[in-house]
């Protein structure tokens, strides 16, 4: 799998542990967020379960799967957990669709095109900084000084070196194999647009801190990791809302609780027609501005399968 198309799979795994670093002592540009109210796990919504069953007034029943965007083995053997309700649906959806269209555009919003350069644009400190943290990715360094700091942000949020096929692309591949119609809830152009928005500070701050709190970060990742094969979506919110500011709760607005709302809105003629497999990041699942939430409150019973 290209760089590209590996880093557009991964903009959703940010939805599990978007801006969200730790502080780091070693670098004095590096500044320690304020840690945020812990969230009470009993109190969050739907917390357990990555498997659901949406029933509505019409059409057959329909199923929500929560997944998370890597490679990662223990993720990938969730899916034998899902093989009947899969097999048994006539559509199946996702949060985009991941084609070659797709890819190519991503490619093209991830880098400069007005002969910006990421060592002025960030300084040459942190620019040196994240090039070498952006070389286990297998980006050299004139890739690096094109690329924008959302961008580099998202890389450096995953894990390197995984080459396999996340769950989502697994997915897909198996829908568009046996036939079944394959739709995305989003745009590519809608999910660049979450990124885009995001002014050039705040870009750069998210830069620093992935930069600074790189091994941290990533330990968090493996904790992610365990909390979703354990099924327990209150620990990945938890997780994910550990840290507070007015610029990331902004942030997640756009992230999480909008297009939580956009997609309970689009996957609701695909529950009405029943029979439909849907997909979306599984920390989109919990909590009272969550999808299952949301999809209750338009009148559809939910029930945790698995």
């Amino acid at each position: 799998m290209c760089w590209p198309r590996r880093l557009l799979c991964a903009g959703l795994l940010i939805l599990s542990s978007a801006w969200r670093g730790a502080p780091h002592a070693e670098e004095p540009s590096c500044k320690p967020l304020v840690p945020s109210k812990p969230l009470a796990a009993a109190r969050i919504e739907h917390g357990h379960g990555l498997l659901w069953r949406i029933t509505g007034a019409t059409g057959g029943d329909s199923f929500l799967f929560g997944s998370m965007h890597v490679d990662d083995p223990r993720v990938m053997r969730v899916l034998a957990q899902v093989d009947a309700q899969f097999n048994a649906s006539s559509t199946f959806a996702l949060e985009v669709v991941i084609d070659q269209a797709a890819t190519q555009k991503l490619g093209a919003a991830m880098f400069y095109s007005d002969g910006q350069r990421l060592s002025a644009v960030a300084g040459e400190t942190l620019f040196q900084a994240a090039t070498q943290r952006l070389a286990n990715y297998g980006i050299p360094l004139p890739l690096a000084e094109a690329i924008k700091p959302w961008a580099a942000f998202i890389t450096l949020s995953m894990p390197a070196g995984g080459n396999a096929e996340p769950l989502d692309l697994h997915l897909m591949a198996a829908a568009n194999k046996a036939g079944k119609r394959v739709l995305g809830l989003e745009t590519i152009e809608e999910q660049i647009g979450v990124f885009e928005s995001i002014s050039a500070t705040e870009q750069l701050d998210m830069l620093r801190e992935a930069v600074c709190n790189y091994t941290i970060f990533q330990q968090e990742l493996q904790e992610m990791v365990e909390a979703y094969v354990a099924r327990d979506l209150a620990a990945l919110m938890q997780q994910s809302l550990r840290y507070a500011s007015p610029e990331k709760d902004a942030f997640m607005d756009k992230l999480l609780w909008q297009r939580n709302a956009r997609m309970a809105a689009r996957m609701t003629p695909l529950l009405e027609a029943g029979h439909a497999f849907i997909t979306v990041g599984a920390l989109h699942l919990p909590g009272e501005r969550g999808i299952l939430h949301l999809l209750e409150q338009r009148g559809y019973r939910v029930e945790a399968l698995y």
